[in-house]
């Protein structure tokens, strides 16, 4: 069984331009994301998919394994799933057995520790879950990160296999997103 990350970051964001890969404290808020997936053990490889040739390089850069996504998959109507589908399905990824894990990861969430991944993939062991998922203290996915088997990748319907972490992890979205987590 393998596990491996896939980190969404597409070019074009509108209220912070170049936000995946904007500076916060010295480092693109991409390579935190990065950085984080590569302190776990139990990740196999670290993937990022953008349909941004820069944001690509500095993904790259951080180490990470870097995938091109079409065009037509990058725009603000797309659901971040059917991009991670689509990196899944990249001949760089390699073939993905039933039962592999996918963590999509948010490049946008620079607070994002390592213990809430480990914290996740346990859990989805010692369950046999299809899927974790990150929320706030008041049980709100708030996106940061889903783990998901390859086999419940493209399900249509709402799985009772899924499991939950708690894990405070603020999207950056604008400049004063980055202005309160540097209050905190």
């Amino acid at each position: 069984m393998r596990t491996i990350a896939i980190i969404p970051a597409r070019g074009g964001s509108k209220r912070l331009p170049k936000k995946n890969i904007f500076p916060w404290h010295n480092k693109p808020l991409m390579a935190y994301t990065i950085e984080v997936c590569q302190a776990c053990p139990f990740i196999d490889a670290v993937y990022v998919s953008s349909d941004d040739e820069e944001i690509l390089a500095v993904a790259q850069q951080y180490g990470a394994i870097p995938l091109a996504r079409p065009a037509h998959l990058a725009d603000d109507h797309v659901p971040k799933i059917v991009a991670v589908r689509q990196a899944s399905e990249d001949p760089a990824v390699g073939i993905l057995d039933r039962d592999d894990i996918i963590i999509v990861a948010q490049a946008n969430s620079p607070t994002m520790q390592a213990t809430q991944l480990e914290q996740a993939w346990q859990m989805m062991q010692a369950h046999h879950l299809w899927e974790v998922m990150s929320t706030s203290a008041d049980g709100v996915q708030n996106a940061a990160f889903r783990l998901v088997r390859q086999h419940a990748l493209y399900n249509t319907f709402l799985s009772a296999h899924c499991g939950f972490i708690v894990a405070e992890n603020p999207d950056i979205h604008t400049l004063e997103d980055l202005e309160a987590l540097d209050k905190k």
